[in-house]
């Protein structure tokens, strides 16, 4: 189970960020269907925040 803070990466493609980009969930929705990722760039630096479905995202371990 997706929680917050966990490290996660994208299983879709979204405004422009691509299937693969690694962030952080920073917010859950109380419907426990979709969250807030803070996704990162190629140097882990933190570029937007983007909803998505949690079935559109994978933790990283």
């Amino acid at each position: 189970m997706i929680k917050e803070y966990d490290k996660v990466r994208t299983l879709v493609e979204k405004e422009n960020y691509p299937v693969g980009t690694t962030g952080v969930v920073v917010s859950l929705y109380t419907s426990g269907s979709a969250c807030e990722v803070e996704v990162w760039d190629s140097d882990n630096y933190p570029v937007d925040v983007l909803t998505y479905q949690l079935s559109e995202v994978e933790a990283v371990v």
